[in-house]
């Protein structure tokens, strides 16, 4: 389970969860639906899903072929800005129609022992039928009780336009190792005032083993956070997937999330002979709109997350939009303006200097981000932290933003530096530690890392 926001976030929640595991032989998906309220004990209203849920096949690096949990998204509209709802997930059988699923019971707490209708009960890959397994896992969660079905859960949608304080957490470069394990848990014993979280690409770092996709949402669903905090992604290196024998390109980045798209994806097969070197994809690749890049105002500030593997020449789709979202900002309502992008503009480590999405970031898109006064561009892919001064074309400029790099959220921490002494523009840097980072934006005029 997982909430994203949708195009008006003070008013509209996007709930996703994936059900029971598809198979090739085209059996019909389970029936999905939202129970919401105001009261914890009185979910008052209820919606039912808006299209049938999205799944996909693959081959798993043994040979075998995989097919994913079917993957739900339930849109939920005409909601109060910065209140809190409470919400139920029911699952049913696609014959009994929606009028019985309106009608299945709904549970006010934890219990120890139930049938989980959110759980997968087809087995993975041996043992036990109601977990999820991997041998050997990167995540194995295999001892702890399944996510509970019809579980009453919260979140509180954004505060209008223009209000405030509002506070995000920031990760990248998250996967499903114990340091990743470490990032999520700290989040959710601090999460108390954070409002959405930015997850800057590579995410569960699969490593073409669809299988490790459902471990890393074992991961997210042990800690419960995202629950309850909206999750926004960029995309990352390691979530393009593309197998050595195939040419689908993204395929479970669009399937399992739903962001507030601008307009439905388009993405064509990539056919590049043999494995693409993850750490090196080719540019650009043929995938637009849909997850790729997105915008969203929330509260104070405006969001907008770009791909670093979408063309981001003048011509493209991606760099017209963005260039017309930036130019549309009233800055008098949302004062504050972040750009998430995998791959950062500025660097200060070893690695990762002449990747052609960098390049074509700093020739292309640095300009407009210099020219619109944007605040913050925050990235991963380097597995290291790094927070630059205010900068512009390589130069200290309080015109320019402050770019962030926070690619140590789990996967490594041990990028060494390019020079012993940092360039001017550095402020702070550091490959020694794991974890996130968090912006508070208190109002028009003050924002703290």
């Amino acid at each position: 389970i997982h909430l994203a926001v949708g195009h008006d976030p003070a008013h509209e929640m996007t709930i996703s969860f994936a059900t029971k595991y598809s198979n090739s032989e085209g059996d019909n998906a389970p029936l999905g639906g939202v129970h919401i309220g105001l009261e914890e004990d009185k979910l008052d209203r209820f919606v039912p899903e808006q299209e049938y849920p999205l799944h996909y096949k693959e081959k798993n690096p043994d040979g075998k072929i995989y097919n994913s949990p079917y993957q739900h998204h339930i849109s939920i509209d005409g909601l109060e800005a910065d209140t809190t709802y409470y919400y139920a997930i029911v699952v049913g059988h696609r014959d009994d129609g929606i009028e019985a699923l309106e009608k299945r019971p709904i549970k006010h707490s934890h219990s120890t022992a139930t049938e989980d209708v959110l759980s997968a009960t087809k087995t993975v890959d041996g043992g036990d039928q109601r977990r999820r397994r991997l041998l050997p896992p990167h995540y194995d969660g295999s001892e702890l009780p399944c996510i509970e079905g019809q579980l009453v859960r919260s979140f509180k949608t954004a505060p209008k336009r223009g209000e405030g304080p509002v506070s995000f957490a920031v990760i990248g470069d998250l996967g499903q190792f114990s340091f990743s394990e470490e990032t999520i848990r700290h989040l959710r014993d601090n999460k108390e005032g954070i409002h959405a979280a930015i997850l800057a690409g590579d995410i569960s770092y699969n490593e073409f083993d669809h299988r490790r996709w459902d471990t890393f949402f074992d991961m997210i669903d042990d800690t419960e956070i995202f629950h309850e905090i909206p999750l926004h992604i960029a995309t990352g290196n390691h979530d393009i997937e593309k197998r050595e024998d195939g040419n689908v390109i993204f395929e479970a980045y669009e399937t399992r999330f739903r962001m507030p798209q601008v307009q439905p994806e388009e993405r064509e097969v990539f056919d590049f002979p043999g494995l693409l070197n993850m750490d090196a994809p080719s540019y650009p690749l043929p995938y637009d709109w849909g997850n790729a890049y997105y915008s969203f105002d929330y509260g104070l500030a405006k969001h907008i997350v770009l791909s670093a593997y979408s063309s981001m020449e003048p011509d493209s789709a991606q760099y017209k939009w963005v260039k017309k979202e930036l130019k549309s900002i009233d800055r008098s309502i949302t004062p504050w303006v972040l750009v998430t992008i995998h791959t950062p503009l500025y660097n200060t480590f070893d690695k990762h200097h002449y990747d052609p999405q960098i390049v074509a970031a700093k020739e292309n898109i640095e300009p407009l981000l210099v020219k619109y006064y944007v605040n913050f561009v925050l990235t991963g892919h380097i597995h290291a932290y790094l927070r630059t001064s205010k900068v512009a074309m390589g130069e200290r400029n309080d015109k320019g933003p402050v770019h962030i790099t926070i690619g140590a959220g789990g996967r490594q921490c041990s990028a060494g530096f390019q020079n012993e002494e940092p360039e001017d523009w550095v402020e702070a840097r550091d490959a020694s530690f794991f974890g996130y980072g968090r912006i508070d934006i208190k109002n028009s005029t003050h924002a703290e890392w």
